[in-house]
């Protein structure tokens, strides 16, 4: 009887394997017998069953940085011919999190694929446990990256440590595309309020072949030691990525920069691998966003159109306070935007969008959202009030929202504001990095309203904490605001400087440098300055729309659709592989790595092609 019973089990299981498990082998085959280039996302479903999180947080980055994908389990990957997926996939993720247990047979697969001119991204802890849970003597993917990452079996509990993250050079950073402000000296990764930050590290062994060249940053401990942080080396006849950061876990709650940034170097600027671009016509944007909360900003912001330091050509985002108070009701501090700064509301629409700036009083309704005191359904009605002031003054619907004094609980805040149309938010979590769908707590917060970090200088942000907090020289701020724009433009993405107009006095010189740099820079077609508003109908619109590279006998065929329409889409096509596209309605921009060809016109789909290089 027993027998039967267990045979019956067998069966059973047997059948749920071939409902189940069956056709997600036969799905995933298309990376071995289908002709589409992409990239290859590994993780093991022993770990995605209960938490999908760090999953999600990697699908998300590379949904929005336009990247063809598949992810796929480590044990369906390794029936596939290894040779036959570099062929289609250049590229292979192995993430932190959920692959920390990977077959035995994987270790010979990665390096066939290696060999075959793939290349690998080995995020933290990536193969580093055996079956049971326990720590490997040696990490599965050392060979490939030249460095043992898993030490716990001579060093026990100090395999692992917190370490601020260093640069080996200026150059290394900006190669690894790390913002100037989002270091404290130039080299160290910090946040805003925070400074220089301490990372989870892994103690590492690099092997005696390891090139000090390919070591782009390390872990410095509170104690002076130093080990491999950012590797990149060749292996095989690849490229190999080693990142000693829980990449995957730091994006699922708000720190969205370190996974992005690393992911579009290695998959653009190593590998190149073709994209679609999420900003219009492949041009990276400034987002300048003054925040107005009070009655002070009647004398400066005549004063800015005096100076030039709003342009007409330059449009901003202009988040205000629309109340009358500003601590408490009936102290007459507020900005009052339809009683007595009606005009100048009016004004600034020539300028710019106009936003909300939380809820009626700037501090009145900062204190009482952190202190618990509002909840959801007041937060709704201040900031409903607020719009519906604002909106009698630009005759249109209000699409931005700033929290004042950046208090901006997740999920709530964001979740009102989505209830109430609106698309994009100024953020002070992910700080350094570019609009986001963020992720709090492990998931997304939302897909339809577009977070937009808030870029500081080491732990400020405003002007005012600048020169108030942290004694800046004017100097170093005027770097700091032209770092942005040469930033933003080099690597094509979006970037947000935010300050108050009280502030420029401060540093009215490095402000004045910057607008007249970005007004020149937009001029020769490096940047888009615009509000966010702006930049998230295009992100949202951009990720909305299907693409898919195919490799053909001819070439490469690129498709795209979008039943909202192409226009401004772009296609990013390394130019180490394929020829400049010929005879299409699109137009052509180029650097030294990619043809950036983008739509023109607004059909829904597109279909054309780019022969070999």
């Amino acid at each position: 009887m027993k027998k039967v019973v267990i045979w019956m089990i067998i069966i059973f299981l047997i059948t749920l394997l071939g409902l189940y498990a069956l056709p997600k082998i036969a799905q995933d085959r298309s990376l071995s017998a289908g002709n589409a280039v992409k990239v290859i996302l590994v993780y093991n479903p022993e770990y995605t069953r209960s938490d999908s999180s760090i999953l999600a947080a990697y699908e998300s980055v590379l949904q929005e940085e336009g990247v063809p994908f598949e992810s796929i389990g480590v044990f369906q990957l390794v029936t596939l011919s290894a040779g036959d997926v570099a062929k289609r996939a250049p590229a292979m993720i192995l993430p932190d999190g959920i692959l920390q247990h990977v077959p035995p047979q994987f270790q010979n697969w990665a390096g066939e694929y290696m060999s075959r001119g793939g290349n690998a991204a080995v995020i933290f802890d990536a193969g580093t446990r055996n079956q049971k849970g326990y720590f490997l003597k040696r990490a599965a993917f050392a060979d490939l990256v030249h460095l043992n990452y898993i030490t716990f079996s001579s060093t026990g509990s100090a395999a692992f440590d917190h370490a601020h993250i260093m640069f080996s050079s200026a150059k290394n950073r900006e190669f690894f595309q790390v913002p100037l402000g989002k270091t404290s000296d130039g080299l160290t990764l910090s946040g805003y309020h925070y400074g220089a930050l301490s990372y989870a590290v892994a103690r590492n062994q690099p092997y005696d072949n390891l090139p000090a060249k390919d070591i782009y940053a390390y872990g410095i401990t509170s104690r002076g030691e130093k080990f491999p942080a950012i590797v990149l080396t060749d292996s095989a006849a690849g490229k190999a990525l080693y990142v000693n950061l829980p990449l995957g876990y730091l994006k699922s709650d708000s720190d969205d920069l370190p996974l992005r940034a690393m992911l579009r170097t290695f998959l653009f600027d190593v590998v190149g691998v073709p994209h679609i671009m999420n900003v219009e016509a492949g041009r990276g944007g400034i987002v300048i966003d003054w925040h107005i909360d009070s009655s002070v900003e009647y004398k400066n912001l005549p004063q800015m159109v005096q100076s030039g330091m709003l342009r007409k050509d330059l449009p901003a985002s202009f988040d205000i306070s629309a109340g009358d108070f500003r601590d408490k009701p009936g102290d007459g501090l507020g900005f009052d935007a339809c009683g007595k700064g009606k005009s100048l509301a009016e004004e600034l629409k020539e300028y710019g969008q106009i936003g909300s700036h939380g809820g009626w009083g700037h501090n009145w309704f900062a204190k009482d959202v952190e202190n618990g005191t509002f909840k959801d359904k007041e937060i709704r009605e201040y900031i409903l009030k607020n719009n519906e002031c604002l909106e009698t003054i630009t005759g249109s619907k209000i699409i931005e929202y700033a929290a004042p004094v950046g208090v901006h609980p997740q999920p709530s805040m964001t979740k009102v504001i989505e209830s109430l149309g609106m698309i994009a938010y100024y953020y002070t979590g992910d700080t350094g990095s570019g609009p986001n769908r963020t992720f709090y707590d492990g998931k997304m917060v939302s897909d339809k309203v577009v977070a937009f970090p808030v870029m500081p200088l080491g732990r400020d942000a405003s002007l005012y904490e600048m020169a108030e907090d942290e004694k800046k020289s004017a100097a170093a701020v005027k770097g700091w605001l032209l770092d942005i724009l040469s930033y933003s433009a080099r690597n094509r993405t979006v970037r947000l400087f935010y300050s108050h107009p009280y502030n420029i006095s401060y540093y009215p010189e490095a402000v004045k440098a910057f607008i007249a740099r970005a007004a020149q820079m937009q001029k020769e077609g490096l940047i888009t300055a615009r509000p966010m508003g702006y930049f998230a109908r295009f992100f949202l619109r951009a990720i909305r729309t299907t693409y898919a590279f195919k490799d053909e006998p001819e070439g490469l065929r690129v498709s795209l659709e979008n039943p909202e329409g192409l226009s401004g889409i772009t296609a990013a096509l390394p130019k180490a592989h394929y020829l400049r596209p010929q005879n299409g309605d699109f137009s052509i921009t180029e650097d030294g790595k990619y043809y950036y060809v983008t739509i023109t016109g607004n059909e829904t789909k597109k279909d054309f092609m780019c022969a070999r290089s």
